[in-house]
């Protein structure tokens, strides 16, 4: 197949001939397949893939500039469908892996009265609210869940220095508005 070939049945689909598209597809099927299912690990979705390869070369025909290959062109498109599924599946995979982790680590659900036994904790946990997410998450799973540094790099997947340091940083921010002897002795309790 070449691009003599392929040039009367592109002006014919181009005019919104069905028949010039199936005759496209039988000629350049083979080769996109094979280039789909080496590039995609899950066979499963070779079909789908190659489905949107040609739906999008469909919607892009008007563009194709006739001064280059139809197949590298086509190629392409083959490409980025590729690139964007595998972006999908990824981010797919991250929702689905930030779901399971929040319903993993779900606090149980208790009293306010036992979660906060006194006016200090109360005014502590208002501190620590207002932290920046990145230092008030490792406080939460430091004095909350009682995970260990090396627990909370593994979950949050960034250094156990990083995690030190985050969490220095944060007892240092309440320290600074709380004050020393209540934010040691609420913490206390809480190791």
């Amino acid at each position: 197949m070449n691009d003599q070939e392929l040039s009367p049945w592109i002006d014919r689909l181009i005019e919104g001939d069905q028949a010039a598209f199936e005759v496209i597809y039988d000629l350049t099927k083979k080769k996109v397949y094979g280039t789909v299912t080496m590039l995609i690990h899950n066979k499963e979705d070779v079909n789908d893939i190659v489905n949107e390869i040609y739906c999008e070369m469909f919607k892009s025909l008007p563009t194709f500039d006739r001064s280059r290959s139809f197949l590298y062109w086509l190629n392409g498109i083959v490409i980025n469908q590729i690139n964007s599924w595998r972006r999908q599946v990824w981010r797919r995979f991250r929702l689905l892996q930030k779901h399971h982790m929040n319903q993993e680590h779900r606090p149980p659900e208790l009293p306010d009265e036992l979660l906060i036994q006194s006016e200090g904790q109360q005014q502590l946990l208002g501190l620590i609210g207002k932290l920046p997410y990145k230092l008030r998450i490792v406080v939460l799973y430091k004095y909350y869940y009682d995970y260990s540094n090396d627990e909370i790099a593994e979950l949050l997947r960034i250094p156990v220095g990083t995690v030190k340091s985050r969490n220095s940083l944060a007892l240092k921010q309440i320290r600074q508005r709380f004050g020393t002897h209540l934010v040691q002795e609420v913490v206390l309790k809480n190791v």
